[in-house]
């Protein structure tokens, strides 16, 4: 064989050998292809124009980030009231199934829907699921925490629970417990910060937030009357302020915060109409915006529903 011809084979072999060791599995083909799907909130089938004292209307639907609506028809219309809820990001939604009454979660990019292990009573409504959909809080008396993988509960101390927060990766939880159930928007009470893994609090305080990686930092918001609106960040660990503090753009109302993983700060923004002359110039609607990065926005929608509920409904 001739030199060149030697050459020629040898650089083909290489070739096939090097593609070989790249090619993807099957799975992390699926996973690479797999598009991230996200809710913007949960809302009921009312029609338009709906009193917001008539009840809901089934099936629940979702809005999704670029405005389609999907119906989750497998979801229970329960009695009392329980609304679908989302995470905070809106990539999974739990809620009761109509066909057995099982407690599910469902992964929005993927589709698959798990059940819950064990049975749930329906009295209490659903008032958070963590990140990822792990933990899912039940509000009632008691309040539980419910792990969605192993279907272990957790109770909480009896008490009147205002605010709460999970960590971005599910190792802490921040609970914000008033001593007056009058009260329970206002009253200083007791913020609480437990481990997941154990169930002891790390982490005691007054100030309530958003919950950051490693349970100690809290984002809130510092709203006062004519003068403009702040992001803070709080220490629970210290007792004191910790960072500096991001400014709200005038007009726009924060409504929740939102960490993630890698350390971005998320803010949902309530813009109202914006009027000249008696004439409607630009309506009002919602803004998601990545507080620590500019305020730089990321989504942008407005809501033409009566019953509605946001993927993350609250200050914390």
């Amino acid at each position: 064989m001739v030199p060149g011809l030697r050459w020629v084979v040898a650089s083909t072999t290489v070739a096939v050998l090097m593609i070989t060791q790249v090619r993807p599995t099957p799975a992390a083909a699926d996973a690479a292809t797999t598009k991230k799907v996200f809710a913007r909130y949960v809302v009921d089938s009312s029609p338009v124009g709906t009193h917001p004292d008539e009840d809901p209307i089934g099936p629940w639907r979702l809005r999704l980030r670029g405005g389609r609506l999907i119906r989750l028809t497998d979801a229970m219309f329960t009695d009392p009231l329980s609304w679908p809820i989302l995470t905070p990001h809106g990539s999974q939604v739990a809620y009761y199934r109509k066909s057995d009454g099982a407690l599910v979660v469902r992964d929005l990019s993927t589709g698959k829907v798990r059940a819950v292990p064990g049975r749930f009573s329906r009295e209490g409504g659903l008032c958070k699921l963590s990140p990822g959909g792990r933990f899912l809080v039940v509000c009632g008396q008691p309040y539980q925490v419910v792990n969605t993988i192993t279907g272990q509960t957790h109770t909480l101390p009896s008490g009147y629970y205002g605010k709460l927060s999970f960590s971005p990766d599910n190792k802490y939880v921040l609970f914000h417990r008033a001593t007056d159930p009058n009260l329970v928007s206002r009253d200083p009470g007791i913020t609480e910060v437990f481990s997941t893994e154990t169930w002891t609090v790390v982490y005691r305080g007054t100030q309530v937030g958003a919950l950051r990686m490693g349970g100690s930092i809290v984002a809130y918001v510092d709203a006062q009357f004519s003068r403009p609106t702040y992001i803070r960040f709080w220490n629970l660990a210290t007792g004191a302020s910790a960072g500096s503090a991001i400014k709200v753009p005038v007009g726009e109302t924060p409504r929740a915060l939102v960490w993630d993983q890698a350390g971005h700060l998320d803010v949902l923004t309530y813009l109202e109409n914006k009027y000249r002359g008696g004439l409607v110039i630009r309506k009002s609607g919602y803004r998601w915006r990545r507080a620590n990065s500019g305020m730089r926005i990321l989504d942008a929608f407005r809501i033409q529903a009566t019953h509605w509920r946001p993927a993350d409904g609250g200050l914390a």
